[in-house]
């Protein structure tokens, strides 16, 4: 406690020379501020002198102008000239005119002169407004650091006195335990520094407590239970065992499906690059994702027009092209499929003639390739086939509520 109360007087003394520098910073502003105050206050004294001279300058060359103008014309009417050097000669008017142009040249001189100074004073005024505006801000500043050095003062008395109170009780209650220790021998260096060992008698205290409801049967409990869990133990031993076998036996099953997925993807995709040949194309067939089972996918790329083939999952083919990818790719999947029978309905909906042509040519080039198994092409459109022997054009249309049947050459 007493270093603590050291230690805040230390803080005490800080604050108070904070304090201090605050204060003689805010009687010092103070002192500029209204000395600046008095210097733009006779600044603008002096612009509105010289403001006023301007006007009065000013006044004055409007009036000679107007009287060199007045004489100018009288003169004009006496000698009948209008010769400026001639004007005036041997008139009475000639020595006020001369006058007047002297005057005239003194009030231009004079108003140049002014401007100067004009222009000097407003200067002097603008750097000591920014003068006083630094001040000002330095002012506040020293007037928000004094409240904050004021509150910390009071803040750091406070807790000094509400420790010398403490201090005060601990003595008085540490005097009856000096007494009793010295009958029980005497004073003796401790190695160990007396507050960190009572932290431990403490903490040791509190994880004991936990245990205070324990019964004396808990180690043979405890015996049994370690005999369970080793038990326990050896038994997941065996079942990590199995897990590794079996899993082991789907990895070659898995390998196994995964070479037969490949050899059968490498024909389609063969058939399916022939097909697409046949129409200026090519064809490429691709296993996705063939390390999970789970996620394995197929991913069907087509190129075009002397192009390289492409996913067309991307936006590179257009709609057709996928049109043309997608029906040869369902032709070649039916070579693997055992039926006499194959059907395609409605294929060249929405279809342009040109891909209607298209597909119509792989339906047929598809047909050709197995004869053994009849192709049924089923369209609302009109198809444009070449001509063959086993090529039958069916046409059934609807005459007067019933339906006619024909075959076409």
């Amino acid at each position: 406690m007493k270093e603590r109360i050291v230690s805040l007087e230390k803080q005490a003394r800080e604050a108070k020379l904070e304090l201090d520098e605050s204060n003689q910073q805010t009687k010092t502003a103070t002192a500029d501020i209204t000395n600046l105050n008095d210097e733009l206050e006779k600044l603008r004294q002096r612009l509105l002198k010289l403001e006023h001279e301007r006007g009065y300058r000013s006044g004055a060359t409007i009036w000679i102008e107007k009287i060199n103008s007045v004489i100018q014309t009288s003169a004009q009417h006496q000698n009948g000239t209008t010769d400026s050097l001639l004007l005036f000669q041997g008139t009475k008017e000639s020595g006020l005119f001369s006058e007047l142009q002297q005057e005239l040249a003194a009030v231009r001189a004079a108003e140049t002169s002014s401007a100067v100074d004009y222009d000097r004073t407003r200067a002097d005024a603008h750097t000591a407004l920014e003068k006083l505006n630094a001040v000002t801000e330095l002012l506040v500043q020293s007037r928000v650091q004094s409240q904050v050095s004021t509150f910390k003062l009071s803040l750091i008395e406070d807790q000094t006195k509400e420790l010398e109170t403490q201090l005060r009780l601990g003595i008085e209650e540490l005097a009856p335990l000096r007494s009793q220790a010295s009958q029980l021998g005497p004073t003796f260096d401790s190695p160990r520094d007396l507050q960190p060992i009572g932290l431990e008698v403490v903490a040791t205290q509190e994880k004991l407590r936990p245990l205070a409801h324990l019964s004396e049967e808990v180690e043979k409990m405890y015996k049994t239970y370690g005999d369970i869990y080793e038990d326990l133990r050896k038994k997941a031993t065996v079942v990590e065992q199995n897990r590794s076998n079996v899993l082991a036996e789907l990895r070659d099953r898995f390998d196994r499906w995964r070479g037969i997925m490949e050899k059968m993807l490498g024909e389609l995709s063969e058939r399916f690059n022939a097909l697409l040949s046949e129409v200026g194309g090519k064809g490429l067939i691709v296993l996705k994702a063939s390390k999970d089972i789970q996620k394995t996918g197929l991913e069907l790329h087509a190129g075009f027009k002397g192009n390289e083939p492409v996913s067309l999952d991307g936006l590179s083919p257009s709609g057709g092209e996928r049109t043309i990818a997608l029906v040869a790719f369902l032709l070649s999947l039916q070579h693997f499929i055992s039926s006499p029978f194959r059907a395609i309905d409605e294929f060249d909906v929405h279809m342009d003639p040109r891909n209607r042509e298209t597909v119509s040519r792989l339906i047929y080039l598809a047909s050709k390739a197995n004869e053994s198994n009849q192709y049924i092409a089923i369209t609302p459109g009109q198809v444009s086939l070449p001509g063959d022997d086993n090529l039958h054009v069916i046409v059934v249309q609807n005459v007067q509520g019933s339906s006619l049947v024909k075959e076409m050459n």
